[in-house]
Formats: structure tokens, C-alpha cells, sequence
């Protein structure tokens, strides 16, 4: 659907590398909007938002291309690191929990904060009522990460403007009014549970808040090792995989997975980060996944359930809810101690210190109760010590809240943002820096 290209350019200020997106504007499989894309993102200022440097539209290929700046890494290449992890890899994540955070911990903890708190602001400031900009396809490849720890979302192909009348659509390819919205929105695991179930009008900005809540969920969920040259039949298990669906949820997952037969040390081998749901098996497969985890829908979990055009199509067995703990072993072992009550749909009225308080108020069925971003930055988790950081000449965070660091602590030596990035990610290459 689209080319993105990196291109070397001079300027007055040095080399600049540029990153130019190019996609058809006769041929685009809907709901893929590169013209409304174009629009979107001009009407967008904002630290966390990619900046639109140009755009050339060519009537001979029938194409539109945006110029971006090129950003060299991607939230993904963070979570797929074995050094992003509050556990040392030789250890597997001992059970053993402290309330007293190593410098591992607290590496960790200080740079997924960082980087959730920008996603937060950029998400924020494109639901604001200036803008009223909903995403619709929130997840870790869509949020890039500058040298200096910059987060900046991008791709706004499928994003929607819900105060667009139908004068500032005319050029779009895929115009949308608010009872005829494209469904077909969002990326796999990230996909809101409405949207499996053919509605049409839904709350575009909602959406938008379960992709957070599955991709903040992913900073705590198990890395697996995968061996691209490792030929084998056998599904991929491991010792704390169990041995059946039925089961998936009883036996809780390692920190780290590594399938038997496979060598650590092998040229081949990567690491991947799992998902919390499953979206490999199309939307009944990912309601499926959904339902094991946050219980089958009722009248009490979601009121509006039965509304939806496509929910009485199928009937899903009933189950009950689980606790998320379990499903986020890579959770900091300094907050695994405090009790929370994440099976039940309604997350307590007080918020808790911990991520996974924040994870389980985005993860709610019904829509309208689920955490609006902008009440997410004032989670008392972004607060408490160890502090986030932000990046050197940020200025954009909420002027409620105090917060003004620009560097962090570690083992006696003062850390950027843009250091700790370097410690724990993993290049797009696929190899890691050298790091703790």
C-alpha cells in the first residue's frame, strides 16, 4: 500500500536524513487514505506528532508522497530487546520479588515511563478538542523514537478527523460520516473489541484507547526467543508454555521463552515480544483471545454489547475474566507486591501506583468507561519514584504537572533519555546495543 524510502539531504544545518512515504491514490485498498493522511498531519504540531516537511503529488504514477524526517528507531525495535526488561536474562525472572528496585529495575522503569508519558502527550494532544484527531491504528511500529528519545507517532492512513464536515473531505479517498465509519481499522492484537462485531458508528477516540492499553501491555509482556534457521514441526513451547489452550492462562509465562532445541548463542536467533491477545486467527480468533482473557461479555461488563450489529451472530462459551499480573511477568518486581483486582471489568475508583493499574483501565469493554488519555497523565504511577525523563528541550508535557527532568541516576552516573535508549534498544538491524 505504501514505499517508504530514506534519502540523504544538505542543508544549512548539516546532513539530514529524510524518510519519504509514497502510496497510490488510485488503486489504495480501503480504508488506506494517503490524501487524508497528507491533510491530517498538516493540521498537526505537536513534539509527539511526525512533522510533515512536504508532500509531491505525481499525475503521471498516480501517487502521493509525504516527506518526513527519518527517525531511527521504532518502538518495536525497544520491546524486542532483551536488555528492555526489569529481569537480567540469566536469572529468567526469579519469582523472588523486592520492594527495593535493582539498577536494572530501575533503568527499565524510568525509560518505559518516559516513553508511555510521550505516547500519552501525542495521543493527548490529538484528542483534544483543537484537534479531535482519532489514530485508529495505535501500536509499537507506529511510534517512532528519535536518537535523543523523542517519541513520534506516525501514520495516519486510517486516522479520522470527527469534526469534518464533508467540504474538507472532498479530496479523500475514503470519506467517512459519523454513522458510516470504517470497521476495518486498527492492526491485529490492537484491535478495539467493537470493531470485530460490524459496527459502523462507534467512538473513533475509544478505539484509540484499547490499542494503548494493548500496547502499554506489552512493555510487561514475556520475550520469546525465535530462531529463523531453527527447522522444527513442534509448535513453538517452552517449559512455562502449557500444553493446551484450555491451559494457556494457569500456568503463568517466564519473563523470558525459549522453545527447547534452541541455542541462545545462535547467529540466528532474535528475540520477539509477545502480544497480550492473539491476532493471528482473524476476528473470532481475537475475540476468542479477548474473552479468555477479560471474561466473556455480559450485561454487566458491557451494557451495549447486544447492540452491536454482528454480536448475536456467534456465542462464545462463557469464562470468566483472569488476573492480568500473571500475563505481564516482565511487570517491575517492586510493584508485583501490591495487590490489585484486575478480573473484574471496573478498575477501582482510587488509581494505584503501578503500570498495570494503568494498563487495566484502558482494557475495559464499555467504551465510554474506558481511561481517556489525558486523565492517563495524571496516573500517580508517572509520579512516584523512580521519576520519568524527558527529552533535552521537551516542553509539551501538561502545565499541571511538574515535571522537568532531563536526566537520571544510574549507578552514580548521570543518564539522558537518549543514553538509556541506547543501553536498552535494539537496533533495526536486528542487533542489540551494548547495555545492561
Amino acid at each position: 500500500m505504501s514505499i517508504v524510502t530514506r534519502i540523504q539531504t544538505e542543508s544549512t544545518t548539516g546532513t539530514q536524513f529524510i524518510a519519504i512515504k509514497t502510496s497510490t491514490t488510485v488503486h489504495a485498498k480501503e480504508p488506506h487514505d494517503v490524501i487524508k493522511e497528507a491533510r491530517l498531519l498538516a493540521l498537526a504540531s505537536h513534539p509527539n506528532i511526525i512533522p510533515l516537511i512536504k508532500r509531491e503529488l505525481s499525475q503521471r504514477f498516480h501517487s502521493l508522497s509525504l516527506w518526513m524526517p527519518y527517525i531511527p528507531y521504532s518502538l518495536d525495535d525497544l520491546l524486542r530487546s532483551s536488555k528492555f526488561s526489569p529481569h537480567p536474562l540469566i536469572s529468567f525472572g526469579s519469582s523472588t520479588s523486592s520492594t527495593i528496585p535493582t539498577a536494572r529495575e530501575s533503568q527499565f522503569v524510568v525509560l518505559a515511563k518516559s516513553i508511555i508519558f510521550q505516547v500519552l502527550c501525542g495521543v493527548s494532544y490529538l484528542h483534544s478538542d483543537n484537534v479531535q484527531i482519532a489514530h485508529r491504528d495505535i501500536k509499537p511500529s507506529n511510534v517512532l523514537v528519535t536518537t535523543s528519545g523523542c517519541v513520534q507517532l506516525i501514520d495516519f492512513g486510517i486516522a479520522i478527523r470527527t469534526v469534518d464536515e464533508p467540504p474538507a473531505q472532498a479530496g479523500d479517498l475514503w470519506p467517512e460520516s459519523p454513522h458510516r465509519m470504517y470497521f476495518e481499522v486498527s492492526t491485529g492484537p490492537y484491535r478495539a473489541p467493537e470493531l470485530l462485531f460490524g459496527t459502523r458508528a462507534y467512538d473513533a477516540f475509544k478505539i484509540d484507547s484499547w490499542s494503548l492499553g494493548v500496547t502499554l501491555a506489552e512493555f510487561f509482556t514475556p520475550l520469546r526467543l525465535l530462531d529463523d534457521g531453527y527447522d522444527d514441526d513442534e509448535p513453538l513451547t517452552s517449559e512455562s508454555d502449557s500444553d493446551s489452550e484450555s491451559d494457556k492462562h494457569i500456568v503463568p509465562p517466564e519473563p523470558f521463552i525459549i522453545q527447547k532445541g534452541i541455542r541462545a548463542s545462535a547467529p540466528t536467533t532474535r528475540w520477539s515480544r509477545e502480544s497480550l491477545f492473539d491476532g493471528s486467527r482473524g476476528e473470532i480468533g481475537l475475540a476468542w483471545s479477548i474473552f479468555k482473557t477479560r471474561g466473556t461479555p455480559n450485561e454487566n461488563n458491557w451494557p451495549s454489547f447486544l447492540g452491536l450489529p454482528d454480536a448475536g451472530k456467534v456465542t462464545f462459551v462463557n469464562v470468566g475474566g483472569v488476573d492480568l499480573a500473571p500475563l505481564l511477568p516482565n511487570l517491575p518486581p517492586s510493584v508485583s507486591h501490591m495487590p490489585l483486582d484486575t478480573k473484574t471489568h471496573a478498575p477501582s475508583t482510587e488509581m494505584t501506583c503501578s503500570p498495570l493499574d494503568l494498563v487495566h483501565r484502558f482494557l475495559v469493554y464499555e467504551p465510554s468507561s474506558r481511561l481517556r488519555p489525558t486523565d492517563a497523565l495524571r496516573h500517580p504511577w508517572f509520579i512516584v519514584e523512580p521519576g520519568l525523563v524527558l527529552p533535552e528541550g521537551y516542553t509539551s508535557h501538561p502545565p499541571w504537572l511538574d515535571v522537568s527532568n532531563t536526566t537520571f541516576t544510574l549507578e552514580n552516573q548521570t543518564r539522558t533519555l537518549g543514553d538509556l535508549l541506547q543501553m536498552s534498544v535494539t537496533r533495526q538491524d536486528g542487533r542489540e546495543n551494548q547495555g545492561l
